[in-house]
């Protein structure tokens, strides 16, 4: 491809960027309940459903990576009075925006000429991960920007080491040995999976450690120091207390809350892992890494060719590949930080027979890199569960911000909704699934997550809600292919529809209806 196309292309991207950042997709539950969920609850006074990681006895999640990315925005958002799908998508232009500095700003410096430069960037900028993962709240793309952070300080280290000592500057080392550490703290905050892509990196570290024996004694202090800020912001706002209680008797070891130390306990039991799913240990390699990667793959591969094998981004990225293939709970998203470590090692000579060709091969796997992450970024960043959210924000605008109460949403067939969207700040929303739906509440609104329940069970709980309260407002809120094979549209107003909505669970390909696009909400008449 000519270096004018891959511009163009690459200027292409960051409308698509932009468009898919503000894009209404839902992906998977985790980009809300482990982030504006918590927060809107416990700092802006949202009535919620707050998951167990952050309401167990042992909390699994820590709080400071949410302050840090997400809490400015909130507290901007609510400054302004922004409604909250308002901070939402402000909330994930930011995200957007801080990942395509970090990440592009690091490749631009970790790679040593302007084509592997131009390589790299390129890759990562059309990849559909970047597009639509990245933009989204997961602890994942949190993950990215400091996974590729550490690994740019690593092999700046590298770069030392190789360097003539009288050109090293030792307050160059200091400070990438500072930042390491406090990195790798916060990394470990956010995600405990987060060491995994430091495995073998760490072996370059080791070795530069030999050179500088005074570079991990710097990387520990900052590591230790970052910790002990975060474990101690967890233990305030866990324990809600005040500093200076915690102040009163500061080597209390037992009143501290180590959220990494509890997830990492919690996820060493099989029996828990078995509550979110239980995958072979192959997963990650043969299904979730294709899936990420695309026709990609053979740049990486092709018959081993590949000159990028030790490199510090490529190390990372397989040293995480083998450590997380140890853990039978194997998710896609687990692996979006080696999407741009190995696009710095896409080898476009693997199908040179002589220097200087560009063989077929390499443009009809470009092109077809093109195609597949154009399609993925439209299926997963508009239409995957592409209704959950607008739904959300009909509720809120119609009914939460007029304080009208009286109002029951039964949700069927789609992701768990986020109802921290509702903007309820009155906790006048009680939140149940469909086991607990059968008893009168205490609070005047009621959303009943029914997730994937049979037909039956759905309509028991609508006919029991009507029962209970004739004078309740009763919405059905499901895909319109599930509406129209299921229920009686003579006993439901059809109040409002959105197209773009893809639900991929319960396509049935024998019936050309569960096709059918688009989200509706139903009130029973």
């Amino acid at each position: 491809m000519a270096h004018s196309n891959w511009r163009s292309v690459y200027f292409i991207t960051w409308g698509l960027r932009i468009l898919l950042a503000i894009g209404a997709s839902y992906i998977h539950p985790d980009e809300h309940f482990q982030s504006f969920e918590v927060l809107s609850s416990r700092f802006f006074g949202f009535s919620t459903n707050i998951p167990w990681e952050f309401s167990s006895v042992n909390p699994a999640r820590s709080y400071v990576p949410l302050l840090v990315t997400y809490y400015p925005v909130l507290k901007v958002a609510e400054l302004f009075q922004l409604s909250p799908i308002q901070s939402y998508f402000i909330a994930r232009l930011a995200l957007m925006v801080l990942s395509w500095i970090v990440i592009d700003l690091c490749l631009y410096k970790m790679l040593p000429t302007k084509q592997e430069r131009i390589k790299a960037i390129y890759f990562t900028s059309t990849s559909y991960i970047t597009h639509v993962y990245q933009s989204h709240t997961f602890s994942n793309s949190i993950e990215t920007i400091l996974v590729v952070l550490c690994v740019y300080m690593i092999n700046e280290l590298r770069f030392l080491l190789s360097t003539p000592s009288e050109k090293v500057r030792n307050t160059e080392i200091a400070t990438l040995g500072l930042a390491i550490g406090a990195c790798a703290s916060f990394g470990i905050f956010n995600r405990v999976t987060f060491p995994a892509f430091l495995a073998l990196p760490f072996f370059i570290y080791a070795k530069c450690a030999l050179t500088w024996i005074w570079l991990p004694v710097l990387t520990l202090l900052s590591f230790v120091f970052t910790s002990c800020v975060c474990v101690v912001v967890d233990t305030l706002i866990y324990k809600r207390i005040s500093l200076s209680i915690l102040a009163q008797n500061p080597f209390n070891w037992s009143q501290y809350v180590l959220t990494p130390l509890n997830n990492l306990v919690y996820n060493s039991n099989y029996a828990n892992l078995s509550q979110h799913g239980i995958h072979p240990y192959y997963t990650h390699i043969l299904i979730n890494l294709p899936q990420i990667m695309g026709p990609g793959l053979l740049f990486l591969f092709w018959r081993f060719k590949n000159r990028y094998y030790q490199t510090t981004p490529f190390l990372s990225a397989v040293g995480a590949l083998i450590v997380l293939s140890f853990v039978p709970h194997q998710e896609l998203r687990f692996l979006i930080p080696v999407v741009p470590l190995l696009c710095c090692c896409f080898d476009l000579t693997v199908f040179s027979e002589t220097p200087g060709s560009t063989p077929v091969p390499v443009t009809l796997i470009m092109n077809s890199w093109l195609v597949f992450n154009l399609v993925l970024s439209l299926l997963m960043g508009i239409y995957h569960q592409g209704g959950v959210v607008p739904a959300l924000s009909y509720f809120q605008e119609r009914f939460y911000a007029k304080n009208e109460t009286g109002v029951t949403q039964i949700w069927w067939r789609t992701y768990s909704p986020p109802t921290w969207l509702l903007g309820d700040m009155s906790n006048s929303t009680q939140y149940l699934d469909l086991a607990n739906a059968f008893s009168p509440g205490n609070k005047p609104n009621t959303v009943i997550d029914a997730m994937g329940a049979e037909y039956e069970k759905v309509q028991s709980a609508l006919d029991f809600a009507k029962s209970v309260n004739p004078q309740q407002r009763i919405f059905l809120v499901t895909p319109v292919a599930s509406y129209k094979q299921f229920f009686n549209a003579s006993l439901f107003n059809e109040t409002w529809t959105y197209p773009a909505h893809l639900d991929l669970d319960h396509l049935d390909f024998s019936k050309a209806q569960s096709l059918q696009l688009g989200l509706g909400i139903y009130e029973l008449l």
